[in-house]
């Protein structure tokens, strides 16, 4: 999306809109003196409370770019903000990618952003990537968004079973990290 910054302001519009009616409360990002909104990093550590509501902001936030013909190719933690401590926001949009024009499944990367890419951010089908253009499954971002929780949660994929089962966030995850990307869904937790 570079040089595309009204594209860019439309979507930080569009997911700030979102986010509003679904907390049930108002964001006035232009408003200076609020220090209650003021942005924080996502934390080390998170609770189970905390990546579950995250995990849900994050995925919304997807869906909104997959509307518009995008997607990531995948999740870090210093992309996005934490607001009043309720508040997930993708707010770096460098790993945006758009979805293939012929078929919306399918991510197509011209050009990394970032090289090498970060091996404990990306699905495995990412880190086989050996020529560009590069064409996989858009759910690239699903299973790296479902990584994201677990180091926030400080969790392995050995460990979620027996940790998380039972929980929505556990189905969430589970549904994201599926081995064929075909079959990864991003359904809200």
């Amino acid at each position: 999306m570079e040089g595309e910054t009204a594209e860019a302001a439309e979507l930080y519009a569009e997911f700030i809109e979102l986010l509003q009616k679904q907390v049930g409360m108002t964001i006035d990002m232009d408003k200076d003196t609020d220090t209650d909104m003021a942005p924080e990093p996502l934390p080390a550590s998170m609770t189970f409370s905390e990546v579950e509501t995250m995990a849900n902001h994050l995925s919304r936030q997807l869906q909104v770019l997959e509307t518009r013909g995008y997607s990531l190719l995948f999740w870090q933690a210093a992309d996005i903000l934490w607001l009043n401590k309720k508040i997930y926001l993708l707010a770096d949009l460098t790993q945006l990618v758009p979805l293939h024009k012929k078929n919306r499944n399918q991510i197509v990367l011209t050009y990394p952003d970032v090289f090498p890419l970060p091996k404990r951010e990306c699905a495995p089908e990412v880190l086989q990537m050996k020529a560009l253009p590069f064409i996989t499954h858009k759910s690239c971002s699903y299973y790296s968004l479902a990584l994201l929780c677990l180091a926030k949660l400080n969790l392995s994929l050995a460990e979620m079973p027996s940790v998380l089962h039972g929980t929505k966030l556990f189905y969430f995850l589970e549904r994201c990290l599926k081995e064929e990307p075909g079959e990864r869904l991003l359904i809200n937790v």
